[in-house]
């Protein structure tokens, strides 16, 4: 027995130092993930000291083998895990979770490690023979709860699509042109509910033809549609007027929606097929053309964040899309390298390389001089006068992989467009200057 104690203080301990460990890597990011749970603003610091604090020490705790810290630690584990349910249960799963720095997710997976973390620290202290029956019995009863709650939500999806008012194009409307029933089928890259969706319906179809829009290539139909993310569909009849709209999650909830408007196409690969989605296509290009007319291009800058749809502008960068490497430098957008503040892709120690690798040389045929590299963000203080930082940060899956959207924070009363400055993102006071993006290496 006191072998499997040991086994059980040494994962959970392990667990939980880890825990700790990547929210003081990741400091900002965990504390943005404490909104999850509705603790933001000034609570958030606090908050995430306390949480860093309390990880830490009931981790070294159960490594040293005290039976009241596998007790407290099994306790704390519990309140995670009912704390993500109650998340889940309102519907946003797939928040930040603070689990693990910024990195986790709130889904029925992290509910049930927090809950086997729960139980590892419970056997903990039952197997090494410590009292506290009362918080036994109480994380016990939670860890049930958290375990016939993952059964639930594992059982099965809701038959219909979630229909929310105020989201997507309304009924009745023309979103694209004439050409037979369709379902406009809003996808992202890297999204695993769009490739799950995208499976049922080449299993077993979705009853009339199924157009795919991507929130990168599609971006104007995106905006013109109004969808609030991915995998969303549309039904429309055969002039383009919207039937029936809905956030989908299985291939069975698009079938829902053709089925509650009573319309079918069967998909062929014939000419009609042809002309209906080219009729798409030229609704989508002549969206694109309208959003341009309408949309400052600073403002249509937020289709290269994923799609994410933003009124603060892009901080000012080298090369134009504000792309960042995991220390706030410079990166160029389309391919990640390095560049200088002159917008120049450089070699690890500064120099100027063309896009053969090779160096920028002068008349002389000498390397060309090293310029400045500035982090984006204290180049838009130094820029416009006053002290910023980065605070906030949100998270999209893009491209397969996580990308971060990071606030450039400062004292100031306006956003770097105009518009009122945003709160509630940054930290002691500050507010949202501009903003800018990394991608990370985390695979959604």
């Amino acid at each position: 027995m006191l072998v499997l104690a040991t086994i059980a203080s040494l994962v959970a301990g392990t667990a939980l130092l880890a825990a700790a460990a990547m929210k003081v890597a990741e400091p900002a990011a965990s504390r943005v993930a404490l909104g999850t749970y509705g603790i933001a603003g000034r609570l958030a610091v606090p908050a995430w000291a306390a949480l860093v604090a309390a990880e830490a020490v009931l981790g070294a705790g159960l490594l040293a083998g005290s039976l009241p810290a596998a007790d407290a630690a099994a306790a704390l584990l519990a309140l995670f895990a009912v704390a993500q349910i109650a998340v889940l249960a309102l519907g946003r799963g797939g928040a930040p979770c603070g689990c693990l720095g910024g990195r986790g997710r709130v889904s029925p997976t992290s509910v049930a490690r927090a809950a086997l973390l729960g139980g590892a620290a419970l056997a903990a202290a039952a197997l090494g023979g410590g009292a506290g029956g009362w918080a036994r019995g109480l994380v016990a009863a939670a860890g049930l709860l958290a375990a016939a709650s993952v059964a639930l939500l594992l059982q099965r999806a809701p038959d219909g699509a979630l229909d929310v008012a105020g989201e997507g194009p309304d009924p009745g409307t023309a979103l694209v042109g004439a050409g037979g029933p369709r379902v406009l089928l809003f996808t992202s890259s890297g999204c695993r509910l769009c490739a799950r969706v995208r499976r049922g319906l080449a299993r077993s179809g979705a009853g009339a033809e199924v157009v795919e829009l991507d929130e990168e290539r599609d971006a104007a139909l995106w905006l013109h549609a109004r969808v609030p993310g991915a995998p969303y569909a549309v039904v429309v009849d055969g002039a383009g007027v919207v039937r029936a709209k809905g956030t989908v999650n299985t291939a069975a909830q698009v079938r829902s929606l053709v089925a509650a408007v009573g319309i079918a196409q069967p998909a062929s690969p014939s000419r009609r097929g042809f002309l209906q989605r080219a009729a798409a296509t030229t609704a989508a290009v002549a969206a694109a053309d309208a959003v341009s007319s309408l949309v400052r291009p600073g403002e249509a800058e937020a289709y290269h964040f994923c799609g994410h749809i933003y009124t603060t502008d892009s901080c000012p960068h080298p090369t134009g899309l504000p792309r960042i490497d995991a220390k706030g430098y410079p990166l160029r957008a389309a391919d990640g390298h390095r560049v200088d503040d002159l917008g120049r892709a450089i070699d690890p120690e500064g120099y100027a390389i063309g896009d053969d690798g090779a160096y920028l040389l002068d008349a002389d045929g000498r390397r060309l001089p090293r310029a400045p590299r500035t982090k984006v963000c204290t180049a838009v203080g130094a820029r416009y006068g006053f002290p910023t930082q980065i605070d906030g940060a949100w998270y999209r899956c893009c491209k397969a992989h996580v990308r971060k959207l990071i606030d450039c924070c400062a004292d100031h009363p306006r956003r770097i467009n105009g518009d009122k400055a945003l709160t509630g993102y940054c930290y002691r006071g500050r507010k949202v200057f501009c903003v800018m993006f990394h991608q990370t290496k985390v695979p959604c």
